[in-house]
């Protein structure tokens, strides 16, 4: 081939391509071009329908928590006469785990908060009086400490601990160079 020629013809480093590894040599100073795989770009964004899915998982897991969490609240083991109530373990471990959940389906602080969009509408009804006097969470402490758990543990979710997109989802800071 003539040099003309040679120049002519793109390049397998201009391609994109790898090219042959010099023994001895490695990376750029071997003259192989880096794949496009292999440089870390931005994340790549959730379908729109995942994120709806997810959304609307947390809703119904939120709307599951509150009547189980309700119904559950007077139930449970009595070691020496003391109530180990099911209702406040499933309060604070699933309003934990849920929004967990929902948080990495989703990659943002809202997620964490929309199990709440299904916990508190049932847990507010089932828990009002009716006229004929029934009651399903008593003014008690097991009662009072269920509806304090699990409003307060889906906000802790998604206060602490960085999001992944969204609008409370900052780029990470450049790293600092120390004076000269």
């Amino acid at each position: 081939m003539t040099p003309s020629k040679e120049r002519s013809k793109p390049s397998a480093r201009r391609q994109g391509k790898a090219t042959p590894a010099t023994p001895g040599i490695s990376g750029a100073a071997a003259g192989r071009a880096v794949p496009a795989a292999a440089v870390p770009g931005p994340p790549e964004e959730p379908h729109r329908a995942f994120l709806g899915v997810s959304y609307a998982f947390g809703i119904v897991a939120g709307l599951v928590l509150g009547v189980y969490g309700l119904v559950l609240v007077p139930s449970g083991p009595r070691p020496g006469g003391t109530l180990i109530s099911v209702g406040l373990l499933l309060a604070l471990f699933g309003n934990t785990g849920v929004p967990f959940l929902v948080r990495w389906l989703t990659g943002t602080r809202l997620g964490a908060m929309i199990p709440l969009v299904g916990w508190i509408p049932v847990v507010l009804l089932l828990a009002s009086s009716r006229t004929e006097g029934d009651l399903l969470l008593k003014a008690t402490a097991t009662g009072y400490l269920f509806l304090g758990i699990g409003v307060f543990a889906p906000v802790v979710v998604a206060v602490f601990g960085q999001a992944r997109r969204g609008l409370t989802a900052l780029p990470p800071r450049p790293p600092t160079v120390p004076p000269r």
